[in-house]
């Protein structure tokens, strides 16, 4: 592989890559960058790429590879929090090819998401904000919100429910699904 087809399969896969590794259980983003970029350079050694005309191939040849690199990651870690069941990993491929992607490269539904987060009011939003981008922990959350920590546990819960059933909703309709 030259470097500019490296580069190609760079820019087509990236995104899709890193998501996928955060997917299988890659909590921490410096660990996923790390995991992608790895891939990319055992893909770059590699001698039996599938061919640029196969882009689905292509896509899940990576994934693959991703899948290994993140299983020896988790190998190494011993004390790593995240519990490997080969089944899981297995079910999350069929999941993430035939469910997520259906044909295309996922963002529908990374759109699909902004815009229901867009309809969130406030105090949801807020919750999600604090637990997620700021990485506060439940106590803190629940603090927060002068809720008991199962309280807030309970309304995250219900968010995400509803956060998940409007992704199904806007996805259907916006592309026919």
């Amino acid at each position: 592989m030259s470097r500019d087809e490296l580069e190609a399969l760079v820019l087509a896969h990236q995104a899709e890559l890193y998501r996928y590794v955060r997917y299988l259980g890659a909590a921490d983003a410096t660990a996923a960058e790390d995991l992608v970029q790895e891939s990319f350079l055992a893909a770059f050694k590699s001698e039996n790429a599938p061919a640029a005309s196969e882009p689905a191939r292509r896509a899940a040849w990576l994934r693959g590879i991703a899948r290994n690199l993140f299983l020896q990651y988790c190998r190494s870690r011993r004390t790593s929090p995240v519990q490997v069941d080969t089944q899981a990993l297995e079910a999350g491929e069929r999941f993430w090819a035939e469910d997520f992607l259906r044909g295309s490269d996922g963002f529908e539904y990374i759109e699909a998401l902004r815009g229901c987060m867009e309809r969130l009011e406030e105090k949801p939003r807020r919750a999600l904000d604090l637990f997620y981008k700021q990485k506060l922990s439940r106590t803190d959350v629940a603090a927060a919100f002068q809720m008991t920590e199962n309280g807030i546990k309970s309304f995250l819960q219900r968010v995400r429910a509803a956060l998940g059933d409007c992704i199904e909703r806007r996805v259907k309709t916006e592309h026919g699904g």
